[in-house]
């Protein structure tokens, strides 16, 4: 997501706060309302992982100058200011994620997990397609531990273990007939959502056994899927891509979402079939964005961070069904001062 010194914008696991890699060091925020929470400075972050809102924060170094060197994973105390662990391998880190009792390093062919703790164990490694994306999804809640991955078997599928029980033989699900470029999982990690390098379907799957539970249209025309996010409660899902816009599908209320008129001729392709967006809405700036519910109050809104370090509030009229939005605030989130 280079742009403007920006490497990486990514949210934490349930959008309240979202976090900047950039060229010198890296900034943590609050999503809404809007405010800085932490800064770190000096040398070059590609990656930013946050655990809810706690103290360790999950960093990969990248960039022209970076802040650590590119074949480590490291976990920062920001309470402490020091490094409370740092993991090192042969070969470049892509991403890292965590939730309190594991480490999941993610890398271009492989996975390695590791416990969260002063010592962290090697626990296990998991074989991935071709992943230069560092696409990785690991629940943190409490009651799931679930790891999904892009799947070596083939390109386009997608495969999920349990951490918990790694003996249990991993679910394995055909998500696509192109290779997967994005991928979300519900805050709970009930639900899988993804989509392929095409980018005009996202489908959704039940995590437990990889059931199909939605099948969404973006559009007609390919396009490239930048983020699909859920709301706290899955009953929503948000998408943004290089087409300049945000769809929002309703999950739990399919009849808002459009559908083609000839979607029950079973003689037409499954073009008519697909659910399509419930309403969608456009992002007036051309640098590349992500999108997430806002957790504030009624959800009613959808925050879009741009890599040119532009944030946008949009006001969602879905409540009275209108199916329209009005744009509430811009600013450039960078330019924010600390707490």
């Amino acid at each position: 997501m280079a742009n403007d010194g920006i490497l990486f914008i990514g949210f934490n696991q349930d959008s309240e706060c979202f976090m900047c890699g950039l060229e010198e060091g890296y900034r943590i925020y609050n999503t809404d309302p809007l405010k800085e929470n932490a800064r770190e400075d000096g040398g070059g972050v590609k990656h930013v992982e946050m655990l809810y809102r706690c103290n360790y924060v999950g960093i990969v170094g990248g960039g022209k100058n970076p802040k650590y060197p590119r074949n480590k994973a490291i976990v920062w105390d920001d309470y402490q200011k020091k490094v409370a662990i740092s993991l090192e391998f042969k070969i470049e880190v892509l991403s890292i994620k965590l939730r309190r009792d594991r480490i999941a390093v993610v890398f271009e062919k492989f996975i390695k997990v590791y416990s969260f703790s002063q010592t962290p164990q090697f626990m296990h490694v998991f074989d991935t397609y071709a992943n230069p994306g560092g696409l990785c999804c690991l629940c943190s809640h409490s009651t799931n531990s679930y790891l999904a991955y892009p799947s070596d078997k083939k390109p386009g599928w997608v495969e999920k273990v349990d951490l918990f029980n790694t003996e249990k033989p991993s679910v394995k699900i055909e998500a696509h007939d192109n290779p997967v470029s994005c991928m979300a999982m519900s805050n709970d990690g009930t639900k899988l959502a993804t989509a392929s390098t095409k980018g005009t379907l996202i489908r959704v799957f039940e995590t437990e056994g990889g059931t199909l539970l939605h099948e969404l249209r973006r559009g007609a025309n390919s396009a490239n899927i930048f983020c699909i996010n859920f709301n706290k409660q899955a009953s929503k899902l948000c998408v943004s891509s290089d087409h300049g816009t945000v769809h929002v599908f309703m999950l739990d209320s399919p009849e808002k979402n459009s559908r083609s008129s000839l979607a029950n001729a079973t003689f037409l392709p499954k073009y008519f079939q697909s659910k399509w967006s419930s309403f969608k809405f456009e992002v007036n700036n051309h640098s590349k964005f992500i999108c997430a519910f806002s957790q504030n109050l009624d959800q009613h809104s959808i925050i879009a961070l741009c890599s040119d370090g532009t944030y946008y509030k949009y006001l969602l009229d879905n409540a009275n069904d209108t199916k329209s939005c009005q744009l509430e605030s811009c600013t450039k989130f960078l330019e924010l001062g600390s707490k």
